[in-house]
């Protein structure tokens, strides 16, 4: 899958299972990890003279990003 623009893609990290004092967590307790390793890049948005500005993330990067930005589904693979 190839992002459009200014768009990327990026893998959610996995929420762990235990807290720092060793409590085990529930599916329903888990919060949503908003750490994740960018897997592709778009080529960029388009300036007032029509060329392209790269983003400044590359893929392999971790990035931190909002809770409720962009959209979620399910890869090929099954991963988020």
């Amino acid at each position: 899958m190839k992002p459009l623009n200014d768009r990327v893609l990026i893998k959610v990290a996995e929420a762990s299972d235990k807290t720092e004092a060793d409590l085990i967590l529930t599916e329903t307790t888990k919060e949503k990890p908003s750490i994740g390793i960018v897997s592709s890049v778009g080529p960029g948005s388009l300036d007032e003279e029509g060329k392209r500005q790269p983003l400044s993330v590359s893929p392999g990067s971790t990035v931190l990003y909002s809770k409720y930005a962009g959209g979620e589904f399910k890869g090929a693979d099954g991963t988020n």
